[in-house]
C-alpha cells in the first residue's frame, strides 16, 4: 500500500494515558496490514498500537484506529495482553522451562556417569592386584576340587 493513499481524519492527544489517538482513512485494493498502518503513522513501531482496521462492504476505504504512545514504558503500563494470548505465552514459558529442566537433569546424569566411570577406572588397578595374589588362587582351586568331588558319580558294586 502506498503512503499517498491515506489521510488522518482525527488526531487527539490524551495526556492521562500518555498517547496520541489517531483515526486514519486508507484507500486501496486490499486491506492494509498492521505493519503498514504502523509505517503510515510515522512513529516508532514499538510505540504504535493498531487498535482496529474497519471497512464498509463494497468500498475500498479502510478506517484504522491507532494509538501512538509517548514511550515504550507507557505503552507497556497501559496496554494489556489478551487472556488468550497470555495463556499461550504461559504455556510456551512452561514448556521451555520443562525442557530446560530435562536438559539439566540429563546433563547431571551424564556427569554422574562420567564420574562413576572415572572412579571405576581409578579403582580397577587395585582390583587386578588383589585377583592376582597367590593367596586367593589356592582357595579357588579348593572350591573347584570340592565341587568336582560332589559331582563325581559313585562306583557301582556288583
Amino acid at each position: 500500500m502506498a503512503k499517498e493513499n491515506f489521510k488522518i481524519i482525527s488526531s487527539k492527544k490524551n495526556p492521562f494515558l500518555e498517547r496520541e489517538e489517531l483515526i486514519i482513512e486508507l484507500t486501496g485494493d486490499v486491506p492494509p496490514s498492521n505493519v503498514e498502518v504502523k509505517e503510515i503513522a510515522g512513529k516508532d513501531p514499538n510505540t504504535v498500537v493498531v487498535n482496529t482496521i474497519k471497512t464498509s462492504f463494497g468500498t475500498q476505504t479502510y478506517v484504522a484506529d491507532v494509538f501512538v504512545y509517548d514511550s515504550v514504558e507507557s505503552k507497556e503500563k497501559i496496554q494489556t495482553i489478551p487472556q488468550k494470548v497470555r495463556k499461550k505465552l504461559a504455556e510456551e514459558v512452561a514448556a521451555a522451562k520443562k525442557a530446560g529442566e530435562e536438559a539439566a537433569k540429563k546433563e547431571a546424569e551424564e556427569k554422574a556417569a562420567a564420574e562413576e566411570a572415572a572412579k571405576a577406572e581409578s579403582e580397577k588397578p587395585e582390583e587386578e592386584k588383589t585377583e592376582e595374589s597367590p593367596a586367593e588362587e589356592p582357595e579357588a582351586e579348593k572350591i573347584e576340587e570340592s565341587v568336582a568331588e560332589e559331582n563325581k558319580p559313585e562306583e557301582v558294586k556288583e
